[in-house]
């Protein structure tokens, strides 16, 4: 037996030990053995849950706003936003860099709709032919998707499962919806037609917004063609937030002699700051239980060595 192998073999002999000697230890050995297998098992359960969870709850706050949202320097949190002109000159150099993945137009309006029987406040998201319908795709659950086209408007919208169930709605149904506008104080109404139903579980995002076509909501603001609430950049890595986000600050600044507006870039993080708060608090629950389960582990595993310490005193004072 070579010096470099001989605490394997002491290991193997007190671990493989037969007979009356073992008999005292045999069952607390493995009962700690087992210990800290299961805290280890626990462990990486629990961080696996915390994780993913965090993560499938931040992806559906970004599917209803993107990463970040370009829009005019003078609009506040609310949905009545200020337009932006759609043809900008740093949508390209955005568009090629590194960390974007893409980059859309959007418009929102505030308004209400109105059935026989109830009545319930939303938020119409016009969106454009470049919209990227892969998230509510994922979520849908009923009809279909409308399909958007610059030449023609389309008067399909997509709702929740939640404000469909409030209204008692259905696809083919018409939707009856009211608007205000903010400057001559003139009721608009609009009829559109339900082509698809979606669900995300996401209480407060999917009784708010119905999606439809972004001329509509152009045509109710009382906007030119070009005009818009402003832009939506998706990046390809979230931990990089902060830093896409001065970089496309930057360069929305470089423009701002040329444009009519100064547009301001504001993060998912901070229009949503409750929920990343909250999704961060997770953090502080995943650093007690890996306290615990390694408190607990590390009881088992000194409590297994002094058993075995106990009862090879003979062995460690011949060694």
């Amino acid at each position: 037996m070579s010096i470099l192998n001989t605490e394997l073999f002491i290991a193997r002999r007190i671990f493989f030990a037969k007979g009356n000697t073992r008999k005292f230890s045999e069952s607390i050995v493995s009962f700690a053995v087992f210990g800290i297998a299961f805290g280890l098992f626990v462990m990486i359960l629990s961080v696996a849950i915390v994780t993913g969870f965090k993560q499938e709850v931040g992806n559906k706050v970004i599917g209803f706003g993107s990463h970040i949202q370009l829009v005019n320097f003078d609009s506040n949190s609310s949905y009545e936003t200020v337009p932006v002109s759609k043809d900008q000159k740093w949508i390209n150099e955005i568009r090629q860099l590194k960390g974007v993945k893409s980059i859309q137009s959007f418009a929102t309006k505030p308004g209400i709709v109105k059935t026989d029987e109830e009545i319930h406040g939303i938020v119409l998201k016009g969106v454009g032919s470049d919209f990227d319908w892969s998230f509510f795709k994922e979520n849908l659950v009923e009809g279909s998707l409308f399909s958007v086209s610059d030449s023609s408007k389309t008067d399909d919208v997509l709702i929740s499962k939640q404000i469909a169930s409030l209204l008692k709605l259905k696809v083919g149904d018409p939707l009856y919806t009211y608007f205000l506008n903010e400057e001559t104080k003139v009721q608009k109404m609009r009829k559109f037609r339900i082509c698809g139903i979606y669900s995300t579980s996401l209480e407060e995002f999917d009784r708010l917004f119905v999606l439809a076509d972004l001329a509509h909501v152009q045509k109710l603001n009382d906007w030119k063609p070009n005009q818009i609430s402003g832009f939506e950049i998706a990046i390809k890595d979230f931990s990089k937030l902060d830093e896409m986000n001065r970089t496309i600050r930057r360069i929305t600044l470089s423009y701002s002699n040329d444009n009519e507006s100064v547009l301001r870039p504001v993060t998912i993080t901070s229009k949503y700051p409750q929920i990343f708060d909250w999704l961060n608090l997770l953090d502080m629950n995943i650093w007690i239980i890996l306290a615990l389960i390694i408190l607990v582990a590390g009881f088992n595993m000194v409590s297994g060595l002094l058993i075995l310490i106990l009862e090879r005193i003979t062995m460690i004072g011949v060694l």
